[in-house]
């Protein structure tokens, strides 16, 4: 029989040979997707990586693009070690979820793999992808198809070129959900997009369909503003919800008859709404001039603030235009004033709210104007054409003529010049002088000193300035590429400016939208693209085409991914992430806008 000691020193042999032996002996790496067989629209999957033999990763595989039917999720990590016949093997397993958005059948193709100091390629994967919209997936959660659905409805499906509607997406459940968050915010092709989302939390209600009683609240809310005419096709949102299921049931739940949240846990689902199609009729010709855009009604009103005024002193006039449609759209009035009165550039506010088939709002332009003569006068009305829905007609909106009452007299002198005038306040008087000169040098001679030719040479420079900015001004006036590029870096730090102040409100979804906008707005002025309505893939596929790096390109598209992801999730107070992420889109502009200058 052994001693204890022997036999306490073969045991620590045997575990140590264990440990010792090579981890599986062979590096492998495989791809494939789960779940197996088909998958539904809506649904989400999986493409794993699995790396059987080594756990030293050291940089994560270049996936290939599966925009053209999936929505990237996320990702996480797991590792697996088992022990047989004296060998110890690892498996170390990346798992990419994405959501199916688009029947049909696919094929992911091969993509390298790099572990343990070697290249691996995956075997081609083959996906199918079958009609099944609004089918929740997320494993084995017991939701249903019924119990958990969101729903796209459009105030009108046979619309006008120009007239806004409303989309309402309205979340349904009979499960308990903890949260959600938007996957997928596709940008509708052809449509002038506005953001009309209730602020704050979303209001839940209780709501009867299909004779089953849900719980329900509206997500989101757009107005749409067709640019043109034709069939026009909204693609679904996608949303992730974390519901909360039974994993372990209460054994004196039925006992005492009631019920308990033993063993609870969270498991996210993933539904897609319904897409929508929008039937858009074009305007009929025969528009009246000036145009407003504006299809719906409109109303011009002109307001001064006093009716007598003296000679060159300012007086403010006020245009009001106010209706049902697309307003941000008027253009600035022209006014038709008498020739010598001075009027200055205006100042613009407006504003927009949602009705429950449109928008409605106002527009103002305040003017400061300034009569140069006396007398009876008289400020034109102002008018705009505008499309009539009801009536199917085209109308004119006009202003009352306003009565002004100018006191005074002809001013002679520099008031009665204006702001360009000049007027010659003085001559000079040259004396003679009598008797014999006595002329002598007293220095250098005049084409010896640098200050004569620095003199001589000044009105060439200043003519030389004068076409360059001359030049600069016809290119601002005609070109509108060469005007967007200039001031891109202006319009970026203003709207960043706005982002900063909206980082430490409340309203976080103001925030990341006013970052998507001045980041999407960078790329639109430089590349003189779109800027509404450009979805994010054609703005990606334009910084390519411009030449911007893949490393910088995947660093706008993850950003705007991440903007709109915040701004359709639950409302968060954490302002220093949102001051971390600006700092972030800040750097990412800047990188930006080197590579296309």
């Amino acid at each position: 029989m052994r001693s204890p000691r022997s036999f306490a020193l073969a045991l620590c042999a045997l575990l140590g040979g264990a440990l010792l032996a090579p981890l599986s002996g062979q590096v492998s790496a495989r791809a494939f997707v789960t779940p197996l067989g088909e998958i539904g629209v809506g649904t989400t999957f999986s493409l794993n990586v699995e790396i059987s033999g080594t756990q030293d990763v050291r940089r994560d595989p270049q996936l290939p693009a599966l925009d053209d039917f999936a929505q990237y999720l996320g990702s996480s990590t797991q590792s697996s070690t088992r022990m047989a016949g004296g060998r110890t093997s690892t498996t170390f397993t990346i798992q990419y979820r994405f959501q199916a958005i688009t029947e049909g059948n696919y094929t992911i193709p091969t993509f390298d793999v790099e572990a343990g100091g070697q290249t691996f390629q995956t075997e081609p994967i083959d996906v199918v992808v079958a009609a099944s919209p609004g089918q929740p997936s997320g494993g084995q959660t017991g939701v249903g198809g019924d119990d958990l659905f969101i729903t796209a409805e459009a105030s009108s499906s046979s619309i006008v070129e120009g007239q806004p509607f409303i989309v309402e997406y309205r979340i349904w459940t009979r499960v308990d959900v903890t949260s959600f968050g938007m996957t997928r915010v596709p940008e509708p092709q052809g449509f002038w997009v506005e953001e009309v989302t209730p602020q704050g939390q979303p209001e839940v209600e209780q709501r009867e369909r299909n004779g089953t009683q849900y719980a329900t609240a509206v997500i989101r809310r757009v107005a749409l503003i067709p640019t043109g005419a034709g069939t026009r096709e909204i693609e679904p949102i996608g949303v992730e919800a974390q519901v909360r299921v039974q994993s372990a049931r209460d054994p004196f739940s039925d006992f005492f008859g009631r019920s308990s949240l033993f063993g609870s846990t969270t498991r996210p689902v993933t539904v897609l709404s319904n897409p929508l199609t929008v039937e858009v009729r074009p305007l009929p010709s025969g528009a009246p001039e000036p145009y407003s855009g504006v299809v719906g009604s409109l109303d011009v009103a002109a307001t001064v603030d006093r009716d007598s005024v003296d000679a060159n002193e300012a007086v403010t006039l006020t245009v009001r235009l106010s209706g049902d449609g697309n307003v941000r759209a008027i253009p600035e009035p022209t006014l038709d004033l008498p020739a010598d009165f001075e009027v200055f550039p205006p100042e613009v506010t407006e504003s927009v709210a949602s009705t429950g088939r449109g928008l409605r709002g106002s527009k103002t332009f305040e003017y400061v104007v300034i009569p140069r003569a006396p007398g009876q006068r008289e400020v034109p009305p102002v008018e705009f054409g505008y499309y009539d829905v009801a009536a199917g007609a085209y109308r004119t909106a006009a202003s009352e003529a306003i009565p002004l009452s100018v006191a005074g007299s002809v001013v002679e002198g520099p008031a009665a010049l204006g702001r360009a005038g000049v007027s010659e306040l003085r001559r000079d008087i040259r004396f003679i002088r009598l008797g014999a000169l006595d002329v002598r040098p007293t220095g250098p001679g005049l084409f010896g000193t640098a200050a004569f030719w620095l003199l001589a040479l000044l009105p060439l420079v200043a003519v030389a300035g004068a076409v360059g900015l001359r030049r600069h001004q016809e290119l601002l006036a005609g070109d509108v590429a060469y005007a967007r590029g200039r001031r891109a870096s202006r319009v970026a730090k203003k709207r960043l400016a706005e982002a900063r102040r909206l980082a430490g409100e409340d309203d976080a979804r103001a925030f990341y939208a006013e970052v998507a906008r001045a980041l999407r707005g960078v790329v639109a002025d430089r590349l003189n693209l779109p800027e509404a309505g450009i979805q994010t893939r054609d703005l990606t596929d334009a910084l390519r085409g411009a030449g911007v790096t893949a490393d910088t390109v995947d660093a706008v598209r993850s950003c705007l991914d991440d903007c709109d992801r915040q701004r359709f999730a639950p409302p968060s107070t954490d302002t220093t992430e949102r001051e971390r992420f600006l700092e972030r889109a800040g750097s990412l502009m800047g990188v930006l806008d080197r590579e296309l200058r």
